[in-house]
């Protein structure tokens, strides 16, 4: 018992606070302050590894320098083809921004191949604008859970500022709603 007594004495005190999305850890001599991800707005998403077109692995924090048109679609999905078609116009319009499609799901349900994302981008005219392949890993229905995307409908925008925190977000497709957020994002 004594022994326990000193080995607690000698441990530097610590204690750890967790707000929302921050967590501070206090120690005798220094404070650290680390956000953690999260999907809503004013903060990072949590990073994550998936493949390209070419069946690379790519992770999701490799964007970070540059503003996000991010785009979760699928591709059995009506106006998420609607938006693919807006994709390369956009991403042409607006050089200064990454408009980046992740499709969750292919025509028959299920994660798409690297196949599938190159006749997506074939299809719809996609030569720039990068396309990657996801599953319904990265989404969720609880907008508490900051690890995966909230998403409610098809397709769900994320728009992400140079440091890739979220400055907005928009169920459904308005190419309106995503000029003005490109040209908010290429202003800033």
């Amino acid at each position: 018992m004594f022994l326990l007594g000193i080995l607690l004495a000698c441990a530097e005190p610590e204690v750890v606070r967790e707000t929302a999305y921050i967590t501070e850890t206090v120690t005798e001599t220094e404070t650290i302050t680390e956000e953690i991800c999260a999907t809503i707005e004013g903060h990072r998403p949590c990073d994550f590894f998936v493949f390209d077109e070419d069946g690379s692995e790519v992770n999701f924090h490799s964007l970070i320098g540059i503003p996000v048109i991010l785009d979760l679609s699928t591709m059995w999905c009506g106006p998420c083809n609607a938006a693919a078609v807006e994709v390369q116009n956009t991403q042409d319009r607006y050089p200064d921004l990454v408009y980046l499609t992740i499709l969750i799901e292919n025509s028959q349900g299920i994660a798409p191949t690297h196949e599938d994302l190159q006749d997506w981008e074939t299809y719809h005219g996609i030569t720039t604008a990068p396309t990657w392949a996801g599953s319904r890993e990265v989404i969720t229905d609880d907008p508490t859970d900051g690890d995966e995307f909230y998403l409610r409908s098809w397709p769900t925008f994320y728009f992400l500022d140079e440091n890739l925190k979220i400055v907005g977000y928009q169920q459904g497709f308005n190419q309106t709603i995503i000029d003005d957020w490109a040209e908010d994002l290429t202003n800033q």
